[in-house]
Parts: C-alpha cells; sequence; structure tokens
C-alpha cells in the first residue's frame, strides 16, 4: 500500500508538467477514491496502481499470490507504460480503464449476500466464497 515516506522523497524531484497534470487529472476526475503522491493506489479494495517517474507513467494489475492459504504477498503485474514525450492522457486513462475492468472481472460473489468482492476479501464457508461481512463470527479460512 501507499508509503508516505517514498511519496515524501519522489516529491522532493517535481514531475514534468505534462505528468503533473496527468497526476491530478486523476486524483481529481475519476470515480474512485485514490490514495498516494506519485504513486497512485486506485479504488478501495485497490483497482489499479499507476506509477509516476521521472518520463513515464506506468499502470500496474494489483495481485496477489497466494503463498499459503492464509499468507499472500502483493504481486502487481505491468499493463503498460506511457512516456512523457509519446504519450498522451487519453491513452493512460484507456489503459487506467482497462485495467479496472480487467480488475473487476477477478472479483467474487458473495454466496450469502451476493456482493462482488476481490479474492483477497473474501474467505470460504463449505467451499463457496464468502464476504467478511457474511462471515463474521464463524470460523473460516481467509
Amino acid at each position: 500500500m501507499p508509503s508516505k515516506l517514498l511519496d515524501a522523497l519522489l516529491l522532493a524531484m517535481p514531475l514534468p508538467p505534462v505528468l503533473e497534470t496527468w497526476r491530478q487529472h486523476l486524483k481529481n476526475q475519476l470515480p474512485y477514491p485514490v490514495q498516494g503522491a506519485q504513486t497512485l493506489f486506485i479504488g478501495d479494495p485497490t483497482l489499479v496502481i499507476v506509477v509516476f517517474q521521472h518520463d513515464k507513467v506506468e499502470v500496474l494489475l494489483p495481485a496477489i499470490q497466494w503463498r499459503h492459504h492464509d499468507i499472500h504477498t502483493a504481486k502487481p503485474t505491468s499493463q503498460g507504460v506511457i512516456t512523457a514525450h509519446n504519450g498522451t492522457l487519453e491513452q493512460l486513462l484507456a489503459l487506467v480503464e482497462n485495467t479496472i475492468a480487467l480488475r473487476l472481472k477477478s472479483f467474487h460473489e458473495c454466496s450469502c449476500c451476493g456482493t462482488r468482492s476481490a479474492p483477497e476479501t473474501l474467505g470460504s464457508l463449505q467451499g463457496e466464497p464468502v464476504c467478511r461481512d457474511c462471515i463474521k463470527g464463524r470460523r473460516v479460512l481467509f
């Protein structure tokens, strides 16, 4: 998740004007909560990660690698890079929206209430996916 120290250090190196405009647009215009400064974590749970570097922007799909039934590690995968010199805000927005759509496809429906949730937030009840709200007070594996 967002690192305040890393974001603070990166803010000491300002982005080029084009990338700063793109960053501000994402922070202010997307219909999802946005956390972070130069690395944006968009959505709750995170739907897409947008990393602003000095001359480019990388869009990452949040992914989880399960080491064991209760131990997981974040392993985001790159969906593409847009450079400040050749890219456009429209290209960035399209890549972000495509990544969000891909992430939402990975969500599963709770077998109790029907809510779609991120795979890392679901538990299992009798072999069926169950969200944390429905599983409270029961003994299950997350």
